[in-house]
């Protein structure tokens, strides 16, 4: 008499093979999941400046009135946006018409920036009734980061890659929004 057996299942050297290629593939893809999480990162935070730039832009012109982005830069002095520094990085701020203090309309972007993300620097931008931008106090020629030599808007760069790890916000002309990827040596 015969007795069949089924073989239903694994043996354990087909299991070994199985968990050895598992863990090779996970130990290659963990590394470069990282880095596109990173990336990712990088260019939803640098997407967050490019919205507050445009938003301070349309709501001075929506309100024909002065509308500043805050920068870390501490500039203006006086008046409209002398409250902001680093803490406030990316806030959009106005005076209402009828009196009081600022009020912000969209909330500072610095809140979202997380290590291994970090502001290397920003500049504060103010906004006319036209839509125009101008460095700070100075309202005499617009905002013009490559061509007038202001700095660029924002410059964000992130520690968990050594080559193109940093975008920089530009306004060119004091109404167009550029972004340029580099490369920093350093990242704070």
């Amino acid at each position: 008499m015969r007795i069949s057996r089924n073989n239903k299942g694994f043996t354990l050297v087909e299991l070994m093979i199985t968990i050895a290629v598992a863990v090779i593939l996970v130990t290659v893809a963990i590394p470069s999941f990282r880095e596109l999480i990173a990336r990712n990162d990088l260019v939803t935070v640098t997407n967050a400046w490019v919205s507050a730039i445009n938003t301070a832009r349309a709501e001075a012109v929506k309100l024909n009135q002065p509308v500043v982005l805050c920068g870390e830069d501490k500039v203006p002095t006086s008046g409209l946006g002398a409250g902001c520094d680093t803490s406030v990085a990316g806030e959009v701020r106005y005076l209402p018409r009828d009196g009081g203090s600022e009020e912000a309309l969209y909330e500072a972007v610095v809140d979202s920036v997380s290590s291994p993300l970090a502001v290397a620097s920003s500049a504060t931008v103010r906004f006319r009734g036209d839509g125009i931008g101008y460095p700070g106090d100075n309202l005499g020629s617009p905002y013009d980061t490559p061509n007038g030599g202001d700095p660029a808007v924002v410059v964000l760069c992130s520690s968990a890659f050594s080559t193109d790890n940093a975008r920089s916000v530009q306004l060119i002309a004091g109404s167009t929004v550029q972004v340029a990827t580099q490369t920093l040596a350093s990242c704070p």
